[in-house]
């Protein structure tokens, strides 16, 4: 239940459009009937004209007591049809006139009128409906992205990004076809059936008590099904993320694969996921075409049933006549294809619960923790950055990746921090900027902690260029003015000539204009590297993470780049995580870790004295460079 009242509150903005729909369905329904019950009089005009003028005399006749052992039950069933009577005769009124052929053409220009206004009313109330569905979907898409953005990264380091892209396009999609297939006639259904089970009871309960006896049966099993069908669906779902998954890692990583010859082998791997999606889809198939049959195997039998019973009223002369029995069973067949509809509906909606149910995974997920109601903005940095005691761990039953961590980082020093492989180096400066949040202990920036203040100011203070460069599908301007659109051409030059980007941006067949591909594809590692360095000069932040800015780089291309990072250290706080210890021997500071703690710190003399740690990474660089 709690699932369908969070997808009502993605239709509660078009509460007012949901009801004009309602409204032109109603009389979509009234005339689509109208034309109907016409329909049979025009059939009674065609084939029994003499007894038209003599309907009303007809029925007053089946009113008429007989000394009959049934004549109680008669009284019953005419008194009960006094207001069917009286619907029939004031439709005849509308159409009989003083001869068979202006009879005719009135009955004639009813229907053409009828169905013209009934077609009207489907055009607006499918324009409603469309407008309606396509403005959730994107609501429900916007919201998804909106979400997804301001998760933690922490969530990120759980999921795949391939099921993530799964949830907002097929998930999202199988929303679309749920609406598109099921929301109409969710709306239409009810009221087509509603009105026609009136009419039904009008023409005759007898008939229709019988009839809706049986029907429940099929609402029963249609229900049972449908409890699998969302099973089945809820595992299609997670098989078809699976392959989005494996796809997107090996067209991401097709350098590796090509390198490593493993085509077959990822061929495989995507057949058989592939493969099991079919199995999965297939079974979910099975069951949903198993539906139309039952469906069919059970009206047929309700049409033959009440054609014998209904027949045997009118031979017997029971206060139903042949034109009552028509008009019900006609009725009565409009009435199965809304039925049927309704319980193709059921499957389609468990479908998109299904989706829905992952939908609302990701959007009931936690947030990241912008701003504390009291947070106040970081107006500027003048003094320092302190780690006091801070300590973090990805869960709570894991061990600590970091743990007791003081450190104090003076305005414009550049801090190095150096390790083995895992000792926590990546994290401890991904504490700063709160990509995580501290697990225990602080971190200050000029004695507030920076928990305390909005994390947008925060970030701004902070620039950062990473070892895997992201760069986004666009062109250079766009990627060195990242956001920022009204930025100057000259600022953005300026910037590229600092980052030693300048030189080789110029040579491009469009310059600042030249598009770069998905992830740059079109430049190289070093290329790569200046705009990125060339976007964090633009930014101008007084502080500056750099993470192994130059390791995966060959030796030309660092050297452009660290001369590019020396314009960029320019009058900054600077922490470096160093691949390469002959690029920090200047630092100010360099900070050695092992194993989640700092194992000394000083500079590159003292530690070569004082660190046994330190000299044995610097000893094998070295020892390494000699063999290169």
């Amino acid at each position: 239940m709690k699932l369908y009242t969070k997808i009502m509150k993605f239709m509660r903005p078009f509460w007012k459009h949901i009801l004009s729909v309602l409204v032109l369905t109603l009389l979509y329904v009234f005339f689509n009937n109208l034309s109907l019950w016409i329909s049979v009089d025009f059939i009674k005009e065609l084939f029994d004209p003499a007894q038209v003028n003599q309907m009303v005399t007809a029925a007053d006749s089946t009113q008429a007591h007989t000394a009959n052992p049934a004549s109680d039950v008669m009284a019953l069933t005419t008194k009960g049809n006094n207001f069917y009577h009286e619907v029939k005769r004031t439709i005849k009124s509308w159409l009989i006139r003083d001869n068979r052929q202006d009879t005719l053409i009135t009955v004639c220009f009813l229907i053409f009128l009828t169905f013209l206004l009934k077609n009207i009313t489907l055009y607006g109330r499918r324009i409603l409906l469309n407008f309606i569905e396509l403005k959730i979907i994107v609501n429900i898409r916007n919201q998804l992205h909106h979400k997804m953005l301001h998760l933690p990264l922490r969530y990120f380091d759980k999921r795949h990004s391939g099921e993530l892209n799964s949830v907002l396009f097929n998930d999202v999609n199988a929303i679309n076809v749920v609406l598109d297939t099921s929301f109409g006639k969710m709306i239409l259904a009810p009221v087509q059936i509603g009105v026609n089970i009136f009419i039904l009871f009008m023409i005759s309960w007898q008939l229709s008590l019988v009839t809706f006896i049986i029907i429940p049966l099929s609402a029963i099993v249609m229900t049972k099904i449908g409890k699998s069908m969302r099973r089945r669906s809820r595992r299609v779902f997670q098989q078809i993320a699976d392959v989005v998954s494996l796809f997107q890692e090996a067209i991401t990583g097709i350098r590796i694969v090509k390198a490593f010859a493993t085509e077959p082998f990822e061929s495989q791997k995507f057949e058989a996921s592939n493969n099991q999606y079919f199995k999965k889809t297939f079974r979910q198939q099975q069951l949903r075409y198993m539906t139309s049959p039952i469906n069919e195997t059970m009206y047929v039998s309700i049409l033959v049933f009440l054609l014998w019973y209904g027949g045997n009223l009118v031979y017997s002369h029971s206060g139903l006549t042949a034109e009552d029995f028509i008009r019900f069973l006609l009725f009565l067949f409009t009435m199965f294809q809304p039925l049927k509809e309704l319980s193709g509906v059921n499957n389609v909606i468990q479908n998109g619960l299904a989706a829905a149910e992952r939908i609302f995974e990701v959007l009931d997920s936690e947030e990241e923790v912008y701003d504390k109601p009291d947070a106040k903005e970081l107006q500027m940095f003048s003094r320092n950055i302190r780690y006091e005691h801070a300590s973090f761990s990805y869960d709570a039953d894991e061990k600590p990746v970091l743990q007791n961590i003081n450190l104090d980082i003076n305005k414009g020093e550049t801090v190095a921090l150096v390790g083995p492989s895992g000792a926590g180096k990546t994290t401890l400066v991904n504490l700063l900027p709160r990509f995580y949040e501290c697990t225990g202990g602080q971190i200050t920036i000029d004695g507030t902690n920076v928990q305390d203040v909005t994390l947008a100011s925060l970030r701004q203070h902070i620039g950062i260029v990473t070892q895997d460069t992201i760069l986004f599908n666009d062109t250079i301007r766009a990627n060195i003015a990242y956001s920022k659109a009204d930025i100057p051409e000259e600022q953005i030059i300026h910037a590229a000539k600092a980052a030693n980007a300048w030189e080789f941006i110029e040579k491009m067949p469009e310059g600042l204009d030249t598009f770069i591909g998905e992830k740059g594809t079109r430049l190289s590692g070093g290329q790569k590297q200046r705009l990125s360095i060339a976007r964090a000069i633009l930014k101008n932040p007084p502080i500056l993470i750099l993470d192994e800015a130059t390791s995966a780089l060959d030796t030309e291309s660092e050297r452009l780049v660290q001369n590019a990072i020396e314009h960029l250290l320019e009058s900054r706080t600077v922490l470096v995580i160093a691949h390469r210890l002959s690029t920090i021997q200047n630092a100010d500071k360099i900070v050695v870790l092992q194993d989640g703690r700092i194992d000394s710190i000083g500079t590159h003399l003292e530690l070569l004295e004082s660190s046994a740690l330190y000299k044995n990474l610097y000893e094998n660089q070295l020892l390494a460079g000699k063999e290169d």
